[in-house]
């Protein structure tokens, strides 16, 4: 018994880890919980426990330059490291990989999933008339350049030889008052941005508003959204849409008939053969004649149509959102870092995906936190300085007594809240870019520097 004791309790130990900076947000017992739903805790001792890879994976997105190696380094500071790799002998990097493997994407799905709802369900909504606003939208990222993920994620087109890197899609749906990544779907490059949209639709608050680009016109997927989820949407029409006109509310605001395609009512008898909905026109701010088409599904005129223009250039959020995402959370260049996630396969470049939801999201919680207790906005905070200081915070709380945790909780919320921006001015920004085309002949695939061995990962 005394035995069996002593590897209970040191089984125990193993699940002590947790980054303090965000365990009053992502507590222990969610990642605890969420690995016992998908098969996956530690059930022997280990140098590298389910719970302690949970979270390295979410330090991997916090840490997006950072290797393995230095990683550790960094965690082996903590008192729980001291504890646990005694001697100062830290796992390798191969065996990071090896125990990334054997946890698997399951427990870091759930874990979004989970704590995106608990967060999303502690800030106040962005209301429209009751209804809670959402966003959806789609990108790309690309991965690492193995066979393994350019079979499963496949390579983009290109005019100029060939794409240098596989991506992988997803669409992202985002609560618009949080600015959390509720729900995401992802697949191979080729697959439809619709197609992914149809599959996170049972993630769509019922009673919700959803703001969409063009290209979710799509009469099945939004009829369903109306149907099924009892949500209302406003979406950017397409131009070969030619609806008839029933009713005028006023200039630039109409009721309008579009007949559903034939093809979508052969596949889904239960549409209808016309549908009304409602179509807004307004000039884009700082524009001369440039206009925005909007279809609507609210149609009643009490609901300002100015109301929903204005409601519509929140969908930019999404984009600011893949935008700190790609380029501050994974310092994202063109050159320098290429990719977003560094895994060589796909079901670690799944895990990694999620891992970078959740530290995100909890960069965004912490902002929403910090506004909460200095009295400010959140969208006025910066996710930079933020990001930053929670890195700084990360590291000095995994060394402190456990007494002046709290303290130097607070200081974080405070140094947060400090940094505010200022109001973004009404603009208009072209989608353009400056990349000079490089001079140099194309690279052979496969070829690979002799500096530079096979990275882990």
């Amino acid at each position: 018994m005394d035995r069996i004791g002593r590897i209970a309790e040191s089984l125990e130990r193993q699940e002590e880890f947790a980054v303090e900076a965000l365990t009053k947000l992502l507590p222990n017992e969610w990642v605890l919980e969420t690995l016992a739903a998908s098969g996956r805790s530690t059930i022997r001792f280990r140098l590298l426990p389910s719970a302690l890879v949970v979270w390295f994976v979410i330090l991997l997105g916090t840490y997006r330059r950072v290797s393995y190696a230095n990683l550790l380094e960094r965690l082996m500071g903590g008192w729980w490291a001291l504890r646990v790799w005694p001697g100062e002998k830290t796992p390798t990097t191969s065996a990071v990989t090896k125990a990334r493997d054997r946890v698997g994407a399951e427990p870091l799905r759930l874990l979004h999933r989970r704590s995106a709802r608990e967060w999303v369900a502690t800030v106040s909504p962005v209301l429209v008339y009751g209804r809670r606003v959402s966003v959806l939208d789609g990108s790309t990222m690309k991965v690492a350049d193995t066979d393994e993920n350019r079979a499963h994620f496949g390579l983009p087109g290109a005019w100029r030889g060939r794409a240098g890197y596989p991506q992988l899609r997803t669409v992202l749906l985002l609560d618009l008052a949080a600015r959390v990544v509720t729900a995401e779907r992802h697949g191979p490059y080729r697959t439809a941005e619709i197609n992914l949209a149809r599959e996170i639709l049972d993630d769509v608050e019922p009673g919700s508003l959803l703001l969409l680009d063009r290209n979710f016109v799509a009469f099945d997927f939004l009829w369903d959204l109306c149907g099924r989820r009892a949500s209302d949407f406003v979406v950017r029409a397409k131009k070969m849409l030619d609806p008839r006109v029933v009713e005028r509310i006023a200039d630039g605001d109409e009721i309008v008939e579009i007949c559903v395609p034939r093809h979508y009512r052969r596949d889904r008898p239960d549409m209808p053969r016309t549908w009304r909905l409602r179509r807004i026109t307004y000039r884009i701010p700082g524009t001369k004649n440039r206009t925005i088409v909007l279809l609507t599904s609210i149609l009643d005129p009490a609901i300002r149509a100015e109301e929903l223009a204005r409601l519509y250039r929140c969908r930019w959020e999404e984009e600011t959102a893949t935008d700190e995402i790609k380029t501050h959370l994974c310092a994202c260049a063109t050159v320098n870092v290429p990719v977003i996630f560094r895994s060589r396969t796909p079901e670690r470049v799944v895990q990694e995906l999620y891992g970078l939801l959740i530290a995100y999201n909890a960069v965004r919680m912490l902002m929403c936190e910090a506004a909460s207790v200095a009295g400010v906005l959140a969208e006025r905070l910066s996710f930079t300085a933020a990001l930053e200081r929670t890195r700084e915070a990360v590291q000095d709380m995994s060394r402190m007594p456990t007494r002046q945790l709290p303290a130097r909780y607070e200081q974080l919320l405070r140094a947060v809240a400090r940094a505010v921006v200022p109001e973004r001015p009404g603009r208009s920004v072209p989608r353009v870019v400056k990349i000079k085309m490089s001079k140099y002949r194309l690279k052979a695939y496969g070829q690979r520097s002799q500096a530079h061995g096979r990275k882990a990962g």
